[in-house]
């Protein structure tokens, strides 16, 4: 009966032994994957950033910008400055 009562409680220890570093080991791929989309989120957005002030700097003279994404194409132009050629021919 004693001897029962040892293999019980040794197989008690290894259960929570291995219950404890499976536990462990979620927390810190958890904490993981949190971080690596952390970083994620603010590469694309400061990607997003950067994209979006280089237009913006390039409109701001005036000059058509081209845009390409893949096959897309498209040409912009700053409404000011359309709005500025148009007063201009006005006057």
């Amino acid at each position: 009966m004693f001897k029962d009562k040892i293999c019980s409680c040794k197989v008690w220890k290894i259960v929570l032994i291995i219950w404890l570093v499976f536990t462990t080991l979620y927390f810190f791929y958890d904490g993981y994957d949190r971080l690596a989309n952390y970083v994620a989120k603010n590469a694309y957005n400061q990607g997003i950033t950067t994209a979006v002030t280089q237009i913006i700097t390039e409109s701001e003279k005036c000059q058509p910008v081209p845009i390409n994404v893949d096959d897309k194409k498209a040409t912009i132009i700053n409404v000011s400055c359309l709005q500025k050629a148009a007063e201009e021919k006005t006057e």
